[in-house]
């Protein structure tokens, strides 16, 4: 009978398989539009079964976070404050009504899995908010026009804050003293890193050059430690130096700032798929039960019409109605899959969800994130000159 075990390698052997498969491999099966993302998680469901060496494996937690935290470091830095202002109205009124129906939904899903408030707000938080740098980093892979690409931008990237700054009270509402701290805590990382970004872009940067994506990664990775110290997540904390940093000419000037901004995406591209698959590897054969698969295709069936006919709703009610193919924004702005992999780890470990709800979570953010790709027009793939092969 099967053990569940894989003939025994050494630790070198383990690490050239694992960065092969999770590096190489999903590249090559995106070309079947399948993304990066959710062949890793599927990568680490297999070894979650088949090969357990991984599962505690600190190097690859390590990598994960690395990859969790560039991220929204990159998500951060890719908000664009003026561009937000300059539409403020059509943006605040969608906000408005997002938060509307954020609270809906979670009463009702509080009433029918009887889950408390908070984890009720959590999970509503993992299934509507779409996953800013997820959807980013994917658009430009399919045929949308610039008025498309800047109103997925504005809402994704809008939505996103509103679900982090909602997450961080969330978690934090159980004992006002805890909020207190966290509130002073957060107030001192707002206040003391633009005085070190100042620092280091006057007395460090000039003496140190391009040290800025090092410096940018590292302190991204720390400020995400602080905010899971003090009990949100790393999404926090990256997402904050993002935004402070996006502030600063240095990092998003015209010549250097552009390279730096294409280093970290560089980056954040090597290290994200370690991320997915620790979600992949994290998810155990407990989950995996009758109830969970209802669960995700009640997910699938109530909450997707709703998210896109309330996109669809406010494009036409606040914006230009106009736009060519308004669905189009709707059907960008589904997939989930950072937030709903963040709230599945969340829920999870610190409110002990029941596991058929962790699964529906599951199965409906990979239908979410698979759905743009299966129904919009690709970008035909670069042609390489081969000539000289």
């Amino acid at each position: 009978m099967y053990n569940g075990s894989m003939p025994s390698f050494t630790q070198e052997v383990e690490y050239l398989f694992l960065f092969s498969a999770v590096l190489i491999l999903p590249k090559i099966i995106k070309r079947f539009r399948i993304p990066i993302g959710i062949t890793c998680i599927f990568l680490g469901l297999l070894c979650s079964f088949f090969w357990k060496s991984f599962n505690d494996d600190q190097l690859l937690l390590l990598l994960s976070r690395l990859g969790i935290t560039s991220l929204f470091l990159f998500a951060g830095m890719e908000v664009e404050m003026e561009e937000l202002k300059e539409n403020k109205g059509p943006i605040s009124k969608h906000l408005a009504l997002n938060l509307l129906m954020i609270g809906f939904v979670s009463a009702f899903i509080g009433y029918f899995f009887h889950l408390d408030l908070r984890p009720a707000i959590i999970l509503t938080i993992g299934l509507m908010t779409p996953s800013a740098g997820f959807i980013l980093d994917s658009i430009s892979d399919f045929k949308l026009t610039k008025s498309h690409q800047y109103w997925i931008k504005s809402k994704s990237i809008s939505e996103e804050i509103l679900s982090v700054f909602i997450l961080f009270f969330a978690m934090q509402s159980h004992d006002a003293n805890q909020l207190i701290i966290s509130i002073f805590i957060l107030v001192g990382l707002l206040t003391f890193l633009p005085i070190l970004f100042k620092v280091y872009v006057r007395y460090v940067a000039p003496y140190a050059p391009k040290s800025e994506v090092a410096f940018l990664i590292i302190l991204a990775l720390v400020c995400g430690v602080i905010t899971k110290k003090i009990g949100t997540y790393y999404l926090v904390g990256a997402f904050i130096v993002g935004l402070i940093a996006g502030r600063f000419k240095h990092f998003m000037g015209k010549v250097e700032g552009i390279n730096i901004f294409n280093a970290l995406s560089i980056f954040f591209g090597i290290f994200i798929p370690f991320y997915f698959f620790k979600a992949g590897l994290g998810f155990s054969s407990d989950h995996l039960n009758k109830e969970g698969f209802f669960v995700g295709l009640g997910f699938i069936l109530i909450l997707i019409p709703i998210r896109f006919l309330f996109i669809l709703y406010t494009q036409k009610k606040f914006v230009d109605n106009r736009v060519y193919k308004p669905w189009k924004i709707s059907l960008s702005l589904m997939p989930n899959l950072i937030f709903g992999l963040v709230i599945s780890s969340i829920l999870t470990e610190r409110y002990n969800v029941d596991s058929s709800i962790i699964a529906g979570l599951f199965i409906y953010t990979i239908f979410t994130s698979i759905l743009p790709t299966f129904s919009f027009k690709k970008v035909p793939p670069k042609e390489y000159d081969t000539s000289s092969a």
